[in-house]
């Protein structure tokens, strides 16, 4: 299996180990074990955003005073993709649509958008950007995750401490004019 694999590894004594990607509790289990032996793991995990990452561990069986104390950040990340420069086009959004997006920046302003033309293929868009939520785990957050926390506990925690999400960091780059309000709705709006 995977983990017997990583066991393997362990016994070699790396610095740093690249699991591919957690996807059972067997495998959480080992790699957390392997960073609280001292060495720093690096992995993948499909969730919508950052905080969601904790509460998977949790949800696989890994305990969470074992999370707590291994874990050091997550980051969370999207690509949207960038407006076409050829077809770039100024509209004003609807107010539903910023609304529901929790716009707070001015809702007079214009966004961007890609009509569509021969340099992008008619589809109003020509590369990609990324968007990147860090959830760095400090102290406090350490200690709400030792208590075995539901996923707004961390969202929260996360928010207090400065933190920002997916959907705010899509926001950013939408006014920006890097990408599009529909584009930011489809990739990061996970509510």
């Amino acid at each position: 299996t995977f983990a017997s694999v990583l066991r393997a590894i362990l016994r070699q004594d790396p610095d740093v180990i690249m699991v591919g990607e957690i996807r059972d509790a067997e495998t959480a289990e080992v790699a957390i074990q392997a960073a609280l032996t001292g060495h720093l793991v690096l992995s993948t995990l499909h969730t919508n955003d950052s905080a969601s990452a904790v509460v998977r561990l949790l949800d696989m069986g890994v305990a969470s005073y074992k999370i707590a104390a291994a874990l050091v950040g997550v980051v969370a990340q999207r690509l949207v993709r960038t407006i076409c420069p050829h077809c770039r086009t100024q509209y004003y959004p609807s107010a539903e649509i910023l609304e529901m997006l929790h716009y707070k920046g001015d809702k007079r302003r214009q966004f961007s958008r890609g009509e569509g033309c021969r340099h992008c293929y008619d589809t109003g868009c020509k590369g990609r950007v990324g968007l990147y939520e860090v959830l760095m785990v400090t102290p406090e957050l350490r200690e709400i995750i030792g208590r075995n926390p539901d996923l707004q506990a961390i969202q929260e925690c996360h928010r207090r401490q400065g933190g920002t999400t997916l959907l705010h960091e899509g926001l950013l780059r939408a006014e920006e004019g890097k990408t599009s309000l529909e584009e930011v709705t489809q990739v990061a709006f996970f509510e």
